[in-house]
């Protein structure tokens, strides 16, 4: 009797249409970026850096859509001494009149500062996954830098 019934309830048609939907969606050029910090540890201007830089790097992560022109550049510090911003005398601070000049720079070999303006900021294009710049610093040597914990924030923008 189930049987019976299930097929007399069985609906039947008696044509069809076809519609097409049209879809779409609008991608623009995006951009997100993170930094890790850069630890220099213990410096000492009078004996183990006296000749020789203290030095130590940290890395800038950035995703950008693919196909986007991106420009990353660091502004010369919240303790920043006078000078341009295509190479800026950047400072740690340890409190007031206690300063330890250092340099960030975009390659290897220290060469490059790595400065807030479009010739000193390192250009990159988007490839749709993270791509990641080493950033490299140096503690110049032979500072007289008074006893203290010495730190600095660098402001770190992308621009596409």
């Amino acid at each position: 009797m189930v049987i019976g019934s299930a097929a007399l309830s069985v609906c039947t048609y008696a044509g069809s249409s076809t519609s097409t939907m049209n879809v779409s969606v609008s991608v623009g050029y995006s951009c997100s970026m993170d930094s890790s910090p850069m630890a220099f540890g213990a410096y000492d201007g009078f004996v183990a850096n006296a000749s020789t830089a203290l030095e130590a790097t940290a890395t800038v992560v950035s995703t950008c859509t693919s196909g986007a022109a991106a420009l990353i550049t660091m502004n010369a510090g919240a303790s920043a001494g006078s000078g341009s911003a295509d190479a800026p005398v950047r400072r740690m601070t340890a409190g007031a009149g206690k300063y330890l000049v250092y340099k960030v720079y975009s390659d290897v070999a220290r060469g490059t500062v790595w400065g807030n303006t479009s010739p000193t900021g390192v250009a990159l294009t988007g490839t749709g996954v993270s791509q990641t710049l080493t950033a490299y610093g140096s503690v110049l040597a032979a500072q007289p830098a008074a006893q203290g914990v010495y730190s600095d924030q660098l402001g770190v923008t992308i621009t596409y």
